[in-house]
């Protein structure tokens, strides 16, 4: 929750979905692929994950003119197994590849009763949250992961090698999402920290020493992040790259910066897993499980007294919090409107009676 002291500004979703799309409408995408990309970042900040979402217009935008981001590409199914597809996204933007992924993996799982899609060729795609829910929304069991390029080093060492390396899982009928990095902390929170001038926490980033800083900048100027609960995170987001490799992808050590060398398409790779929840039998029974299981946790306290969380539960409490608005910070705004000038597309307006009410219920 944010405090009365955040400088932080809320506008309509609506709103910054829109311009989003129409920023990326100027920077050449076509109405269509703008659209989808806008849909992905609005997940995020609807969630309250500002750092996945329209804040990573400025990033495309500046792809897309350079041309680590084609525009024009088109990706398509390269290799049809049955329950299992190659999708070769061939630089487009990232959102727009992963969404024909989860329309065929969704589809497959309908038919075969499991569905995965395979991706190489792809750019970075926001929130891998968005896509697993997408597979929830269509009735399956879904998971998301892809690769990234090298910001994460390995445990006790002080070289970036792997990438964050996302995994996102969702349950169909459901709000339960999971949604992580395989780092102990988002590379973007990371970068977002840095804008504000904040400290992160102990355990998030080393410095070029292989030092633990709590400076963001340290971690960001010749540093890495660190992988999280050491081993287990770093052996998992190997394991996706592996799986990047499977689909024919670079693997992070190989991947181009998304921020560094914004002329250069990443390459990266994806996976999306489904399992058709109505070819497993027993629909109800599954639900009735679930519903339990969240039940039992929901039910256990916290130190400090309140019901412990399932996966999905605090990010819903935001979006209900939020109430149809997004909050960004200050800085991120200033940029947006820079942005939205040189667009010619002028950044929204804040929702000021909004923000009185957030204040309010923040205090």
């Amino acid at each position: 929750m944010t405090s009365a002291g955040d400088t932080s500004q809320l506008f309509a979703a609506a709103a910054v979905r829109s311009w989003a799309e129409a920023v990326l409408t100027r920077a050449g995408l076509s109405g269509s692929d703008a659209a989808t990309v806008a849909s992905s970042l609005a997940f995020a900040d609807e969630r309250g994950v500002s750092t996945h979402g329209v804040a990573r217009v400025p990033l495309y935008v500046r792809r897309l003119q350079r041309g680590g981001i084609i525009a024009t590409a088109k990706p398509q199914v390269i290799t049809d197994a049955g329950a299992l597809c190659v999708i070769d996204g061939h630089g487009a933007a990232g959102a727009v590849t992963a969404i024909l992924a989860v329309a065929e993996a969704a589809a497959r799982a309908r038919l075969h009763g499991t569905g995965v899609s395979l991706v190489r060729g792809g750019n970075d795609i926001g929130a891998a949250g968005y896509y697993a829910s997408q597979l929830a929304g269509a009735g399956c069991f879904g998971m998301a992961a892809c690769n990234s390029d090298a910001v994460m080093c390995a445990p006790g060492a002080a070289t970036p090698v792997l990438g964050t390396n996302p995994v996102a899982v969702a349950v169909p009928g459901t709000a339960l999402l999971l949604d992580m990095a395989t780092s102990a902390a988002a590379y973007g929170k990371i970068a977002d920290a840095a804008a504000q001038g904040r400290a992160i926490p102990a355990g998030w980033g080393a410095d070029s020493a292989g030092q633990v800083t709590t400076d963001p900048r340290q971690v960001l100027d010749g540093g890495c992040v660190l992988p999280a609960a050491g081993p287990k995170g770093f052996g998992l987001a190997f394991m996706i790259d592996a799986l990047a490799a499977l689909a024919g992808a670079r693997t992070s050590p190989f991947i181009a910066s998304v921020d560094a060398q914004p002329a250069v398409p990443q390459d990266l790779g994806m996976v999306f897993f489904a399992i058709d929840a109505a070819s497993c039998g027993e629909p109800g029974a599954f639900a009735d499980r679930v519903a339990d299981l969240a039940a039992a946790v929901q039910a256990t306290t916290t130190t400090n007294g309140s019901p412990a969380m399932v996966p999905g539960e605090p990010e819903e409490a935001r979006r209900a919090t939020l109430r149809r608005n997004v909050g960004l910070p200050d800085h991120l705004v200033a940029e947006l409107r820079a942005l939205g000038a040189e667009c010619l597309v002028p950044f929204p307006l804040p929702s000021e009676a909004e923000m009185a009410d957030y204040r309010m219920e923040a205090r």
